[in-house]
């Protein structure tokens, strides 16, 4: 059988058991991939505490967004968030600035770090041809049998959609334990912005820490 046969094929089958189907994921959407713990981490007490907002991102531009977004998000729990870029000098680089940063981080007496690092961009194309269900079609005799032959998909090729999805890693650092409490890997498709993603992450990230019990109010 050859390909176009066979996708027809699949096409009837959608008709004759579901009613119409479409191809293709939600257009929106934003999952989470992995989500681990820490088995030794101790709950963390935000309200107050200050807490570290880094977007590990080549474009300083972008990054300085994800920070301020991020750092509001932490701000919103009660904590007092404070974005990377704010408070290290433009001129450290990540490689050879550790330890000033550390010195900087620690003199500001920050609790906790909160890190965002994509890990993954890529793009999807999607055959988004859909069946209708609408009255037109009704039932084989005088409905889909008429519409179907006169309208054939035979020599039409299925319209498609790219979408962008971008896997997040981040990662949540208990200062005063020196530990990786937890960390969670996110899969969101066509983002709005950048807002609107670290938003996504955040909110999240903040009900799975509070199943896992590591989130104090």
């Amino acid at each position: 059988m050859n390909t176009k046969n066979l996708l027809l094929l699949l096409c009837a089958s959608c008709v004759v058991t579901l009613g119409g189907c479409t191809s293709g994921p939600p257009e929106h959407s934003h999952v989470f991939v992995d989500s681990q713990r820490d088995p030794d981490a101790q709950p963390l007490h935000l309200k107050g505490a200050k807490v570290v907002a880094v977007a590990m991102m080549q474009d300083q531009k972008a990054r300085q967004r994800a920070e301020d977004a991020l750092a509001r998000e932490i701000t919103a729990l009660g904590a007092q968030g404070v974005a990377m870029y704010t408070i290290t000098p433009a001129s450290v680089t990540p490689k050879e600035g550790e330890s000033k940063t550390r010195a900087i981080v620690e003199s500001i007496g920050a609790k906790g770090v909160v890190v965002m690092r994509p890990v993954d961009v890529n793009h999807r194309t999607y055959a988004t041809q859909t069946i209708s269900s609408n009255d037109a079609y009704g039932g084989y005799w005088g409905g889909y049998y008429g519409v179907g032959w006169n309208d054939p998909w035979t020599d039409k090729s299925p319209d498609t959609r790219v979408d962008l999805a971008i896997t997040v890693e981040t990662m949540v650092f208990s200062l005063p334990q020196n530990k990786l409490v937890w960390t969670g890997t996110t899969e969101t498709v066509n983002p709005k912005n950048v807002e609107t993603l670290v938003k996504q992450i955040t909110t999240d990230g903040v009900k799975e820490l509070r199943r896992l019990g590591l989130l104090v109010e």
